[in-house]
């Protein structure tokens, strides 16, 4: 009968080395899932801590654009910003206050301009025979012609004046004061507003130019100064 030696692996494996062997093998496994799971964890930190601080700066720059700081203008901001004309224009913002448009003005009566006005020069007086000023402007008419407001206005008064006869004194726009002189008859009376063309009396004579051809005498006063009438109501 032969015996048949057992190796010495088998006998390793049936006996508490076996054992041994499985229980190391079980720990280093262990050890290395261990050591894999720390080293993940050390890796993914800082991305965390990174994520975070970038989330607080997003949310640092969000803020900023946010809120809007108070700021004041210098004093040469505002001084600069105050020599520039006002324009509603290119601002789109429709003002609240009234556009008054500059009132175009008339002749009181269609004729010839016998006589200008004069400040300086003098001129001949076929009445008095002499040289002198003429402060107003002088426009041929029949006697009992229609004479005309030369703008809206309002009667300022009606005179009797040794040197121009009957005076209707109107107020216009801009403070200009239109003198009617050498009325024969009057239409209106004291605060009566006028229109353009307002019919306000016919004319008569002047007695300081009663040698002249018939005509009617005005004169404009602007700011309580003389001035050419055609000049100061745009006819000239």
């Amino acid at each position: 009968m032969k015996y048949y030696k057992t190796p010495k692996f088998a006998k390793i494996l049936t006996s508490s080395g076996f054992i041994t062997i499985t229980a190391c093998f079980l720990i280093a496994i262990g050890a290395i899932g261990w050591f894999t799971l720390s080293r993940n964890n050390k890796i993914e930190s800082p991305s965390q801590n990174q994520s975070q601080q970038e989330y607080s700066d997003n949310n640092s720059s969000y803020d900023s654009i946010v809120e809007t700081p108070n700021i004041t203008p210098s004093t040469d901001v505002n001084e600069s910003v105050n020599d520039v004309p006002y324009t509603d224009i290119t601002s789109g913002v429709q003002s609240t206050q009234p556009i008054i448009e500059k009132q175009t003005f008339v002749l009181p009566i269609k004729g010839n301009i016998s006589k200008g006005y004069s400040d300086s020069a003098l001129q001949y007086s076929a009445t008095y025979g002499d040289m002198r000023l003429h402060t107003g402007v002088d426009i041929l008419c029949d006697n009992g012609s229609d004479i005309k407001s030369v703008g809206s206005g309002t009667v300022k008064s009606i005179i009797d004046d040794v040197n121009l006869g009957k005076v209707i004194i109107i107020d216009y726009d801009d403070s200009i004061t239109v003198k009617y002189c050498g009325m024969a008859s009057v239409n209106v009376k004291e605060n009566d507003k006028v229109a353009t063309a307002d019919v306000i009396g016919t004319s008569g004579e002047v007695p300081s130019e009663c040698a002249d051809k018939p005509h009617i005498h005005i004169e404009v006063i602007v700011d309580n100064e003389y001035c050419s009438p055609l000049n100061a109501l745009g006819l000239e």
